[in-house]
């Protein structure tokens, strides 16, 4: 973004708090004119830091408590009316960790609601540093008052570690369990060490984000920008069922949409698919939040078998980047070679088994998505036009941008339509976007990011990677490798600098008969549907809080049904868009916190830092990205030739959404206390 002279300049950590509030109510009541309508019933909880050491220096003549008052009022001037919001503190009223209460010292100073941006706003004005750092307590009492059911999210602030029992990480172990629907995100400033680990782990735990900050920003100049984007949680939907940890007994699923969590070890779930017509193929998707800062590299599999154990398709699940990063598994019943009574053609019943391998301490208790899909068998394929050849780019006329909010999981990706739409994008984050496309055509999208200067030419700080993938209906990465023309070349990834880029993918057209090929960019353009867009910026360990602009042009190139197969006796596909979505049922009001939550308050934490001692450590960077990209690569590419099966697989072009080989017919000091 551009510096602006006579714009005051805060620092990073509230501007990110700033970032993030703003960022996060706009994705639970924000609409736009081209996105679907946002999530209703949300509601936010900001729980802050006012312990002692927030009287400390901010870095800029200021203190932290009065940086983080302006960006605070700043932020309630631009709440969208519609949104739920509630104000917490903590250590605000208690001096000495000594007296009694200090470690419950926690306060609602603004109730949860939409009516309340005065009382808001007179809250942050009495917003003053003091006591203790009773985070676990706090976060206990956060979370009671988001009640039990919703999309609800709690931003802690806090400048360092917890001086009271509960340890807050086992507390959000402990949140976590009200439901998929709630999160925890962190902003820790001037954290490091045993603080710094510690608010990661809150973060982790909480199935939120951990923001590190240390220095200033463009603040008021970052928030104008950021007002209209949503920074939406990464989100589960369907209808909950349980897999079975053995074939015997597993639930039926008919083709549409369900979630379901994986297990605490490395056992299988199994689910039984139902045919309604010989000869139909049977399309399995599984889609979950990839580990953060972990592989790309995912060996949870995806396996479609007959009931007698003969396979049909099985894919390892394709990592996304970013911190709130995807990872998406497929199988199907599909296969090119014939065979006589092929069981997988022929069943009434195939076996979809979700085993998270090697990953499962890391996937213990992770929601996932699953996408059933079934397509009847064709009366004829001699009349179909041939595999679709390598596309070559067409340009599209530009237009003038619309403001798009981007979703950052599948059941929040905004339905564009052909045109050009402007965002902002941050570090580390992935943004999602679905058009649609019907037989005959292809997606193209271009992302352009102009020329910067300023404070955000300052925060690229040398050379970052734009990564750009499309992904099916049922999931598979799509992006046509081998296309032609394309801006910023047929890799998905590009190299941005503070000059700008121009970067663009596009996929092979959509036949029926692209199903016989070798890879994801044949089989996943098999069907029309609804297929996405995913955008994101690599994250680097020294990073400030900035955004980029940027503008997403998006084409659809062909004729609308050329090409469409008839089916037998005139059925109708149960794939794409004609699968309607079951929201995730919600918690009941017994679904509460386990064991960790019956500790309301302890005492000290021992050795712990008391008055003003709330970790005053050297500045800290941000969690890491992809950093070396080569390294990564080569690890992904080194995996797949030892994974890789009997059936051969078309050269890939090396690039940030590496794609997997087919493999077995599917792809893989002391002031006065606080006042309320």
């Amino acid at each position: 973004m551009t510096t602006h002279q006579g714009h005051r300049r805060r620092p990073a950590v509230w501007a990110l708090l700033a970032i993030t509030l703003t960022a996060v109510l706009a994705g639970l009541t924000t609409g736009s004119a081209v996105a679907d309508p946002a999530p209703s019933g949300g509601k936010l909880v900001l729980v802050l830091d006012s312990s002692g050491s927030m009287k400390e220096p901010a870095g800029d003549g200021q203190t932290k408590i009065a940086a983080a008052r302006t960006a605070l009022t700043q932020v309630v001037t631009k709440l969208p009316t519609a949104a739920e919001v509630g104000l917490r503190v903590y250590g605000a009223t208690v001096f000495k960790r000594t007296q009694p209460g200090a470690c419950s010292d926690t306060q609602l100073t603004v109730p949860i609601g939409t009516d309340n941006r005065p009382q808001l706003q007179a809250a942050i004005a009495k917003y003053k540093p003091y006591g203790e750092t009773p985070i676990g307590y706090a976060l206990q009492q956060a979370a009671k008052d988001l009640g039990p059911v919703g999309q609800r999210t709690i931003v802690l602030v806090s400048d360092g570690e917890a001086t009271c029992a509960p340890d807050p990480c086992v507390v959000a172990q402990s949140i976590a369990k009200q439901g998929i629907d709630l999160k925890i995100d962190v902003v820790g400033f001037r954290v490091a060490g045993k603080a710094r680990t510690q608010l990661q782990c809150v973060a982790r735990e909480g199935r939120g984000d951990y923001y590190d900050a240390d220095s200033t920003i463009d603040l008021e100049a970052g928030l104008d920008r950021l007002s209209t984007r949503a920074f939406r949680p990464f989100r589960i939907s369907g209808t909950p069922v349980q897999g079975a940890a053995q074939q015997e007994g597993a639930p039926e699923l008919a083709p549409g949409h369900y979630s379901d969590t994986f297990g605490v070890d490395s056992t299988s779930k199994h689910y039984l698919l139902k045919r309604t017509m010989t000869g139909s193929t049977l399309r399995a998707g599984v889609s979950f939040r990839r580990p953060s800062g972990g592989s790309f590299v995912i060996q949870t599999e995806v396996k479609l078998n007959t009931l007698t154990g003969e396979q049909c398709g099985w894919s390892y699940p394709r990592g996304f980047d970013g911190d709130q990063g995807l990872a998406t598994g497929t199988a199907a019943s599909w296969s090119k070679y014939e065979k006589k009574n092929d069981e997988c053609a022929e069943s009434e019943q195939l076996v979809l088994t979700v085993n998270p391998g090697k990953d499962f301490r890391e996937l213990k208790g992770v929601p996932y998505e699953l996408r059933i899909d079934e397509e009847p068998p064709v009366e004829s394929t001699t009349s179909l036009p041939a595999a679709a050849d390598d596309p070559t780019w067409v340009p599209m006329r530009g237009s003038t941008p619309r403001a798009i909010v981007p979703g950052s999981s599948f059941p929040d990706a905004p339905l564009l339509q052909p045109g050009s739409y402007k965002t902002t994008l941050m570090p580390g984050e992935l943004q999602l976007y679905k058009v649609k496309a019907d037989w005959g055509q292809r997606i193209q999208a271009q992302i352009t990011v102009p020329e910067m200067a300023g404070a955000t030419a300052e925060a690229i700080d040398g050379i970052r990677y734009l990564d750009t993938a499309l992904i099916s209906p049922i999931g598979e990465d799509v992006y046509a490798v081998f296309a032609k023309k394309v801006p910023g070349g047929s890799y998905t990834k590009g190299v941005l600098t503070k000059r700008g880029l121009v970067k663009a993918v596009t996929s092979k057209e959509i036949r029926y008969l692209n199903r016989n090929g070798a890879n994801n960019q044949d089989t996943g353009t098999s069907t029309p549907g609804e297929y996405y867009i995913a955008v994101s910026l690599t994250r680097k360990d020294d990073d400030k809080a900035f955004t980029i602009p940027l503008t997403l042009t998006v084409g659809v190139v062909g004729t609308a049904g050329a090409g469409k197969p008839t089916y037998v006796d005139g059925a109708t596909p149960v794939s794409g868009d004609s699968i309607t979505p079951t929201p995730t049922a919600e918690p009941s009001a017994s679904d509460t916190p386990g064991d960790g939550d019956k500790t309301e308050a302890g005492g000290p934490v021992q050795g712990s830092n008391s008055d003003s001692g709330d970790g005053d450590g050297t500045p800290v960077a941000l969690i890491a990205g992809l950093g070396g990209g080569g390294v990564l690569l080569l690890l992904v590419g080194v995996f797949v030739v030892l994974r890789l099966r009997a059936k051969p697989a078309t050269a890939q072009a090396a690039g940030p959404w590496q794609q997997y080989p087919n493999q077995g017919g599917q792809n893989p000091p002391q002031q006065p206390p606080y006042q309320p």
